[in-house]
């Protein structure tokens, strides 16, 4: 019998009329809810709001061993994930995923490039309106980003603009379609890629790692996973963003590479049970971090899985792996 029995999945609130990037959430809890049931484990669900008291007093009630944590935002916000967190802290029940010092730190992009910088770790050159730097901004083109948000929300070809002079008025046009923080940050002129890993009881694992090719972009494209490539199924975007695996073998100094980087990544964040990191590799081979997500998306679709199955660890053995992590030590 599992020492863990009762499971209790949390997530954030959607409906059948929130966006594309929002109802990913009900594959996660479809899946997720099966592997469990699969490795033995009882469930229940419950979504999580800004209502905090009545949160709590759910929590409590479910008397749950463990919390499987899949709260992507909250009230539609990105910046409010870690608050689940929290309180899973304050109620001292153990959760899956990265600790709340960790979210708080991945989930606001500019902590996360500081962070990596502090660390040694490439991370391309940043410019935060709220707190302009006098530093010389890098050549070349620049891509606006919002400063909390994942999924790619609010990212399109408009995103990237030319140099560095056009990036204050791109993100004011920005702000004024989603209201939100955003930043700018280098762009990065080369391959999409990122590193999964997956928590065990020797250590982290390096999953199979992916590369997104852009099939016949036209040369002015930006080669972007913009919001249409992730979401929009009948998009062009969509439909010529290929995900293909780095051959180990042909390409096996920089598999090394960014095996070694993530990993890193891994350590110093603080991270648990499961994570990706997003790389950009420039025309000389190397790597740059773009962004770290601690609890990526794990819908069947989504490149987490499918660097599982691509390993050949079946999805209920990696749900297992990441319980058992849960109750590892919380904090950075």
């Amino acid at each position: 019998m599992n020492a863990v029995n009762k499971v209790l999945i949390i997530h954030n609130d959607v409906s059948d009329e929130s966006p594309a990037d929002a109802r990913d959430i009900l594959d996660q809890i479809r899946c997720v809810t099966e592997a469990l049931h699969a490795e033995g484990y009882q469930t229940s669900l419950l979504a999580i709001d800004l209502n905090l008291d009545v949160a709590k007093r759910q929590l409590q009630a479910e008397q749950a061993d463990v919390v499987f944590n899949l709260v992507e935002a909250i009230d539609d916000s990105g910046q409010l994930v870690p608050i689940a967190t929290a309180l899973l802290d304050h109620l001292c029940t153990p959760y899956t995923g990265a600790c709340t010092e960790a979210l708080i730190l991945t989930s606001n992009k500019i902590l996360t490039k500081q962070w990596l910088r502090l660390h040694d770790i490439a991370t391309p050159d940043w410019w935060d309106p709220d707190t302009p730097s006098p530093v010389a901004p890098a050549p070349g083109r620049w891509i606006t980003k919002p400063l909390y948000e994942d999924a790619s929300i609010g990212m399109d070809d408009a995103s990237v603009v030319a140099d560095f002079s056009l990036v204050a008025g791109r993100i004011a046009e920005k702000q004024q379609l989603r209201p939100c923080r955003w930043f700018a940050e280098q762009f990065i002129e080369g391959r999409e890629i990122n590193v999964a890993l997956l928590g065990g009881s020797e250590g982290p694992e390096v999953l199979p790692i992916p590369e997104i090719e852009f099939l016949d972009f036209p040369a002015d494209k930006p080669r972007i996973v913009g919001y249409a490539a992730k979401w929009a199924e009948d998009s062009f975007e969509c439909r010529h963003t290929v995900r293909r695996f780095v051959d180990p073998d042909k390409e096996a100094r920089l598999c090394r590479q960014l095996g070694a980087i993530a990993l890193r990544c891994w350590d110093v964040f603080q991270l648990r049970g499961y994570a990706r990191v997003d790389f950009r590799v420039d025309a000389s081979g190397r790597p740059w971090v773009l962004e770290i997500n601690a609890n990526p998306c794990i819908s069947p679709d989504a490149g987490f899985a499918a660097a599982l199955a691509e390993r050949g660890i079946p999805y209920s053995t990696a749900i297992r792996r990441i319980i058992a992590e849960a109750q590892a030590p919380h904090g950075i």
